[in-house]
């Protein structure tokens, strides 16, 4: 520290801080080291006193909420944060934080397509150099056809070049579109920017020129009234050779048809032009009370107050109000803990839970044999038949459970021993008669399959899960599990759980009974 000059101790300040943050940018949130370095280096004063300074604030603040959606969306290190804003600014897809709510004072700078369906007070037209549309045509669709010639490197298929005018055309006649959508955004006031010596074609509010230019011959008479009368002779800005005499003259035009209108081409001369950017009415309050006793120390207290309640804001939304739990989940905690009852719901010592002829206990396996030759397992294979099952009718032929089982195969890159023996297995469940209720019961539109389900514990746990089957009959409900594991094992007491946990979520839906069934394919 003492070799450094003293000039340079603020830079071996800042370089000391950022190794620091560097250091720990993978052992803590990544919101969390951007709010580091935004507190020591007192970000958030020095961008408040910029120009434009509140909504470069608003940005920074943003980036902070874009780190916390990226790690509650899976995101793994800060250099993968880093990248994703790199890729989003270089798509164009980064956009600033509002701080404005709708409604309120302020300038609102979007694109045309973004603009559609909205109406404003006042629109100002901008990036009149902008063109209207391309010159070549970049693609040919034929949709009877359904073929697409594209360029490639600059080179160009046959069809493409053939078509060519067409599509100009029809990129032309969209630009057009685009510059009427924009025109009409205005409730009360349109602002085109246009050049007074002639006008500017091949721009894309280039279709709009014919309203804005009067005759070649009138383009110097205007009229000198109301905001008008200190206009002065010439629309550019200081000129010093003679005015064309198609140079448009500062003033009101008039032009007459079926719906009369005006025009006011303004006088760029009236303009204040060389005015310094405004640093904001903050920004000179704080200039202008820095010397007024207590000010300072009015803020830091503000400031400490606010800081308080943003620590306790966050504090308490990092509590959950809810927490969820899968029914796979809740029902191996059970069967793992001896010390929590089996009953969901219930203490222990409790009788059986309190919907009236609640029978979610009652749980009874049954055994699908397979069809000789089926030895695949695993996962995947679970997944399959699930798919599968839940898809085909149940009195589907094995045709046709061998279509959707060779569909949901590609779906889960299955290989064609698990799609086979699946669409086997399925086709011998299905003429079992252990289907058999569940067939009568699709006939009596009784038959649930695929039902999400929720449970709310007293301990405040929600169970959440998905029904394979469930259907009603005159004594209550059957929810109908199917596991495809050939020994279950040790397993077998949380499947046995997770029918329970599933029986009880409909019980307490329905108040009616409810049993259950694991039914091993």
């Amino acid at each position: 520290m003492s070799d450094i000059p003293t000039p340079l101790l603020e830079v071996a300040a800042a370089l000391r801080l950022l190794r620091d943050l560097h250091l720990r940018r993978n052992q803590r949130p990544v919101a969390a080291t951007i709010a580091a370095l935004l507190d020591a280096s007192r970000a958030h004063a020095i961008f408040a006193l910029r120009p434009s300074g509140e909504q470069a604030l608003a940005n920074v603040q943003y980036v902070g909420e874009l780190a916390r959606q990226y790690e509650a969306g899976g995101g793994l290190s800060f250099r993968g944060f880093v990248e994703r804003l790199r890729d989003e600014a270089e798509e164009t897809r980064a956009a600033e934080a509002p701080i404005l709510e709708e409604g309120s004072d302020g300038v609102r700078l979007m694109t045309v397509h973004k603009a559609k369906g909205l109406e404003f007070p006042v629109v100002v037209l901008v990036d009149i150099g902008a063109e209207l549309s391309r010159s070549t045509a970049s693609r040919w669709v034929d949709s009877e056809g359904s073929r697409c010639a594209v360029s490639l490197a600059g080179w160009a298929p046959a069809e493409l070049r053939q078509h060519a005018p067409i599509e100009v055309a029809r990129d032309e006649a969209e630009g057009v579109r685009v510059a009427y959508v924009a025109a009409t955004r205005a409730r009360d006031l349109l602002v085109v920017c246009a050049v007074g010596d002639r006008p500017w074609d091949g721009g894309w509010v280039s279709p709009l020129n014919a309203a804005l230019y009067p005759a070649m011959d009138r383009r110097r008479e205007a009229v000198r009234e109301g905001w008008a009368q200190h206009f002065g002779a010439d629309s550019t800005v200081d000129r010093d050779d003679t005015i064309p005499l198609a140079s448009m003259r500062p003033g009101i035009h008039a032009f007459e048809g079926d719906e009369p209108y005006a025009v006011t081409w303004w006088d760029p001369g009236v303009l204040d032009l060389d005015r310094q950017p405004t640093f904001g009415l903050r920004r000179e309050e704080l200039i202008a009370k820095d010397g007024a006793p207590g000010v300072v120390d009015a803020g830091l207290d503000t400031f400490a107050r606010w800081r308080v309640a943003r620590e306790a804001a966050v504090e308490q939304g990092s509590r959950p109000s809810h927490r969820v739990v899968t029914v796979r989940a809740r029902a191996a905690q059970l069967a793992e803990s001896p010390n929590i009852v089996k009953r969901p719901g219930a203490s222990p010592g409790d009788e059986p839970g309190d919907v009236p002829g609640d029978t979610s206990g009652d749980v009874r396996v049954e055994v699908v044999p397979r069809p000789e030759g089926i030895v695949v397992g695993g996962v995947r294979f679970g997944a399959l038949v699930h798919a599968v099952l839940a898809l085909a009718p149940l009195d589907a032929p094995p045709a046709t459970v061998a279509a959707i089982a060779a569909q949901q195969a590609r779906v889960l890159a299955a290989d064609p021993s698990e799609t086979d023996a699946a669409a086997r297995v399925v086709s011998g469940a299905l003429a079992h008669a252990a289907f058999t209720p569940l067939r009568d019961a699709a006939n009596r539109a009784a038959l649930r399959r695929e039902v999400p389900v929720a449970l709310a514990e007293p301990s405040g746990a929600i169970v959440e899960g998905v029904v394979d089957a469930a259907f009603e009959t005159d004594a209550g409900w059957v929810v109908v599990d199917f596991k495809t594991d050939a020994d279950p094992g040790e397993a077998l007491d949380a499947y046995l759980g997770q029918v329970r946990l599933y029986a009880r979520a409909i019980a307490t839906a329905t108040n009616r009974p409810a049993s259950g069934i694991l039914l091993r394919l």
